[in-house]
C-alpha cells in the first residue's frame, strides 16, 4: 500500500489538453479538475492537495490567481500554457509558479516535473522540523502529529515510535530496532507484542482505515515500513 499525492488541476472549461489528468493518473497521481470559469470558493479547492497544476490559455490573465493561490498554501505550482514569452515566464514565476511548462511537451516531462516539484517540497518541509506525507503532518519539534490540519493527541511513547518510522521513510524497519531505539533494552521474543501494540494504538489514530494501512504497512516477518 502506497500513498496517493493530491493534484489539483485548475483549468478554464475543456481548454487543457483531456490527456493531461490521464498521463498524471497513470502514474498513480489522484487528480481533481476545476473550472476556473466556474470557481466558487478556491479556498476551499486548494485545501489539502498536494500541488496545483495551472492551466492558463492567456498567462497574463492569471497572474492575480497565482497570487492568491501562493497566499492560500505553500506546496508547489506548476503552470502548463502555450506561452513561451519570456517577460511572461518572469511573472508568473514572480507570482508564485515554481514551475512553467510550454506546450508542446512530452507526456514523460510532465510527469518527471511534476514528481520532481512533489519530492523537492517533501524534503524542504522535512528539513525543516516537518514531515508531511498527505494529509498527515508531523511536527517533529514540537512533537505534534496533525491529520487534514487537526491535532492528534499522542503519547510520548506513540510519538516517539511514529517519528521514528516517518524519519525513514519507505524503508522496512525490523520490530528489533524499533523496540531496540525506543526502550533502550534488549530485545526478546515477548518485546514483539510490545512494538504491535503500539504500532495499532498508532494505526488508529492515523490511519482513516487502519486495515489499509496507508502510512505504517506490516511487512510479514520483518517490521513495519512508513510510505510515502
Amino acid at each position: 500500500m502506497y500513498l496517493v499525492y493530491n493534484i489539483l488541476l485548475l483549468q478554464e472549461g475543456n481548454s487543457c489538453n483531456c490527456r493531461v489528468k490521464e498521463y498524471l493518473q497513470l502514474s498513480d497521481y489522484n487528480v481533481e479538475e476545476e473550472d476556473l470559469n466556474q470557481l466558487h470558493n478556491l479556498v476551499k479547492v486548494v485545501y489539502n492537495k498536494d500541488l496545483v497544476l495551472l492551466y492558463c490559455s492567456d498567462v497574463t490573465y492569471y497572474f492575480s490567481l497565482c497570487e492568491r493561490i501562493r497566499s492560500l498554501t505553500d506546496v508547489p505550482i506548476v503552470v502548463l500554457t502555450g506561452s513561451d514569452d519570456e517577460w511572461v515566464k518572469i511573472k508568473m514565476f514572480q507570482a508564485g509558479a515554481d514551475d512553467y511548462i510550454v506546450e508542446p511537451y512530452h507526456s514523460g516531462e510532465l510527469v518527471a516535473r511534476v514528481r520532481a516539484r512533489l519530492e523537492q517540497y517533501r524534503r524542504l518541509t522535512s528539513s525543516y522540523g516537518y514531515i508531511k506525507v498527505g494529509h498527515l503532518t508531523i511536527a517533529m519539534l514540537s512533537r505534534r502529529v496533525y491529520l487534514n490540519n487537526i491535532e492528534i493527541p499522542m503519547t510520548i511513547r506513540e510519538f516517539d515510535v511514529l517519528s521514528y518510522l516517518a524519519q525513514r521513510p519507505d524503508i522496512v524497519v525490523s520490530k528489533e530496532e524499533i523496540y531496540q531505539a525506543m526502550w533502550q533494552e534488549k530485545f526478546v521474543d515477548t518485546a514483539y507484542n510490545s512494538v504491535a501494540a503500539y504500532i495499532k494504538k498508532i494505526r488508529k489514530k492515523i490511519e482513516p482505515h487502519p486495515e489499509d494501512q496507508k502510512y505504517i504497512e506490516t511487512i510479514w516477518g520483518i517490521g513495519y515500513r512508513f510510505n510515502t
